[in-house]
């Protein structure tokens, strides 16, 4: 068996899970900032496209 009595593979593991979680925490909201921009921007559009079409009757 493997002898730890110092506890460093506790550490490493706790140092480990809160890399990764933070790396998962950064990378959702990243997400979640790109999409709320896309909506924005997809709004925007949308708007414009109705501006248009108001001025411009075929």
């Amino acid at each position: 068996m493997c002898r730890n009595e110092q506890g460093a593979i506790l550490l490493l593991a706790l140092t480990l899970l809160f890399l990764i979680s933070s790396a998962v925490t950064v990378y959702a909201t990243l997400y979640m900032t790109q999409m709320s921009t896309y909506e924005m921007l997809e709004k925007a559009n949308i708007r414009a496209t109705i501006n248009l079409m108001r001025q411009n009757p075929v």
